[in-house]
């Protein structure tokens, strides 16, 4: 009975597996559609996926954006649906005003208040072009010669092995004094996957490099808003010869083996023609001469049939796998952040209510942060790519991390204060697609050995396609997020000469539900976030810990328009904190873009003015710390009610867009009470002249 019952679970989980990887038409509708081109094929259609392989293989490639509406958009601080609080100039710290929470389970890596300067692993691209495809932009401001300089390169080299880099290079001098940044970034990856399609290996190498002066914002705040001096550069600020420098980095590789290969040989007998000849053959070898004397003769037809239908030949044939046992992934990382700042004159008045001195001479604060991570995992994927319909996927592994984080030591006057942490975590995730029109997705992370163990991050996500193939209504799509997050290594334990701390904090818990509705490019949702034990940076710009629940509720839009000849973009966000108190947001906040397009020169030319309003209402905005380099609570200025208006025109000729844009145009009326941050006045106006050139070879 126990062999039984073994043998049919085996055949179920064959089963399964089968189904995972069958491509006929059992996925969600309506279907989306593909974004292959028709034939015959455009050899300038471009598309890429995230560098994972699972990217490669789960979703479906997204296209280059090339239009015209979006050439002229310059700044890495538009490109997501927020206004972000930074610091009077383009590459600085930043915070953006939607609530969110951009801490990972388990060791924290990342540089929250740089996160959309930064090119890491789990944002760079893979290109995939018929011809080599390279994208360059360069962008000057009129006068004081800020300057930006990006390029995207993608090849397939051979048919199975894929290069893609990237380069970032921005240089923005200051209005206000000591505010300059000069920001580099780098990445590059490369794929490769074997002719029969059972192995796949993939590596990358990126580098991040921010210089930036930090000045602690104006003085006072007057100085500004009644513009008795127009040149900034004169107007007092907090401070003048700090400088923050911040340096991160990243080398790793991923590679996976397909258990089963692609195909499989199959054996099968056929009958074989035969010949008169091959007959009288075969009745010689097998009749025997005494047998032919005394048995009645044979006829030549009735022999003829008998072995027809006896002689017979054994075939191959290969044929594709109806069902896969998976594959197995490894991946491997190493990471490295080194934070340092300097101050030459660190007895200023900025930092006197904080603590005492360590060197009243010279700060120079250095944080090294190293993380060597290997992932194992299992998951259902074999050889069929999707696109995001997938009729169903599960995967499961196990991650081992190895951190260490350096301070400076004052007394030893080198960097010598070490911690090292160990983690084990194990992971895993489901999709299931049901009935054609269902999406299920479920995925966490537990921490079960080491630091910050009984950490845990569970997602789940209902998405029901509304309608049919040919009558779409929209798609329905509800979230829910569970999670536990303790302290991270800089909440718990941190060492500078301006701060210290040490901290034993409880974990908090963080409980989200989303939903939303999609329709076309259409999008309205609401979202509640409830938390338990907040960890936030107080008034005293410290780590500190709220021990009780609130919640933050928002509601939500997005949408996208063509109508003729014109372009209509926007969102809004309307959010509201249960406890203000330490929870600071603007009520609404929001953008609009308008653009039009006119065809030029008998068509050969279009030329494209557009009109971009910001606007946020008046809220107790985070200060910011430069020390730290971490946004904290403050009840002493309000910003916003202040319009934000960007002006550009762009000429598109063939594959170069030629842009001019004129920024903060309000500024224009003589109101100056236009803050980004607290004390932090917002970008001057600037006439920017740039040139975005795709290039095909």
């Amino acid at each position: 009975m126990a062999k039984r019952l073994a043998f049919v679970f085996i055949l179920l989980t064959i089963n399964i597996l089968g189904f995972s990887q069958n491509p006929s038409q059992d996925s969600i509708a309506p279907k989306k559609p593909s974004p292959t081109p028709s034939l015959p094929i455009d050899s300038t259609f471009v598309t890429y996926n995230a560098y994972a392989f699972d990217s490669i293989f789960l979703n479906a490639s997204k296209v280059v954006d090339t239009t015209t509406f979006h050439a002229a958009q310059y700044d890495y601080l538009q490109q997501a649906p927020t206004i972000y609080n930074t610091l009077s100039n383009t590459g600085m710290a930043h915070k953006s005003m939607r609530f969110n929470y951009l801490h990972r389970t388990g060791f924290d890596m990342t540089l929250p208040a740089f996160s959309a300067l930064m090119q890491n692993e789990n944002n760079m691209l893979s290109y995939l072009s018929v011809l080599p495809y390279s994208e360059i932009r360069y962008l000057m401001t009129v006068g004081d010669l800020e300057q930006h300089f990006h390029v995207r390169f993608g090849r397939q080299v051979t048919p199975r092995l894929l290069i893609s880099f990237a380069f970032d290079t921005d240089y923005a001098p200051a209005t206000f004094n000591n505010n300059k940044s000069i920001n580099n970034a780098f990445w590059v990856n490369a794929k490769y996957i074997t002719k029969n399609e059972r192995y796949g290996v993939g590596a990358y190498w990126y580098r991040n490099k921010l210089e930036m002066g930090e000045n602690g914002g104006i003085v006072n705040d007057e100085n500004y808003i009644s513009h008795t001096e127009t040149d900034n550069s004169v107007i007092p600020v907090n401070l003048s010869n700090a400088t923050n420098f911040v340096v991160s980095s990243g080398i790793g590789f991923e590679h996976y083996f397909n258990l089963l290969s692609k195909k499989k040989v199959q054996t099968k007998k056929e009958s074989s023609p035969v010949t008169n000849d091959s007959i009288q053959s075969i009745l010689a070898d097998n009749i025997a001469t005494d047998s032919i004397a005394t048995d009645t003769v044979v006829t030549d037809t009735i022999a003829t049939d008998s072995i027809q239908s006896s002689v017979q030949e054994v075939v191959q044939e290969t044929k594709e796998r109806k069902f896969t046992l998976g594959r197995i992934c490894h991946s491997f990382s190493y990471l490295n952040n080194k934070l340092y700042y300097n101050e030459t004159s660190p007895s200023v008045a900025f930092y006197h209510p904080y603590d005492t001195l360590l060197n009243d001479r010279k700060t120079t604060d250095t944080t090294l942060v190293r993380a060597i991570k290997n992932t194992l995992k299992w998951s259902s994927l074999g050889y069929q790519k999707y696109s995001d319909d997938i009729p169903f996927y599960l995967y499961a592994g196990v991650t081992h991390g190895f951190y260490q984080v350096k301070h400076f030591d004052y007394l030893e006057e080198e960097t010598t204060l070490t911690r090292n942490y160990n983690q084990l975590s194990v992971n895993g995730g489901i999709i299931v697609n049901l009935f054609k029109s269902t999406r299920i997705t479920g995925q966490g992370e537990l921490i079960t050995l080491g630091y910050q163990i009984g950490d845990f991050d569970l997602k789940g996500q209902w998405k029901q396609f509304i309608g049919t193939a040919n009558k779409n209504y929209g798609v329905a799509t509800f979230d829910a997020e569970l999670k536990r997050q303790s302290a991270n290594w800089f909440e718990e334990n941190y060492n500078s000469n301006h701060f210290r701390w040490e901290n034993d904090f409880k974990a908090a818990t963080y409980l989200s539900f989303n939903l939303k509705y999609n329709y076309k490019n259409y999008c309205i949702g609401v979202k509640q976030t409830t938390i338990s034990n907040l960890i936030y940076f107080g008034t005293d710009a410290r780590p500190t810990q709220f021990n009780d629940m609130f919640s933050v509720r928002e509601a939500y839009l997005s949408f996208y328009q063509s109508l003729g000849r014109f372009d209509i973009e926007g969102f809004a966000s309307l959010q509201k904190s249960s406890n203000e108190e330490v929870m600071h947001l603007p009520l609404l906040l929001g953008q609009l873009k308008i653009g039009y397009s006119q065809p030029i020169f008998h068509k050969a030319a279009t030329l494209h003015p557009s009109l971009t309003v910001r606007y946020f209402t008046k809220y107790y905005a985070d200060a910011y710390m430069p020390a730290t380099r971490t946004f904290y609570l403050q009840n002493e200025v309000q910003i916003g009610n202040f319009p934000f208006i960007d002006l550009a025109v762009t000429l598109k000729v063939k594959k170069a867009h030629i842009f001019v844009a004129y920024n903060n145009m309000f500024l224009l009326t003589g109101n100056y009470d236009a803050f980004i941050a607290p004390h932090y006045p917002m970008r001057s106006s600037k006439i920017f002249i740039g040139i975005n050139w795709r290039l095909f070879n």
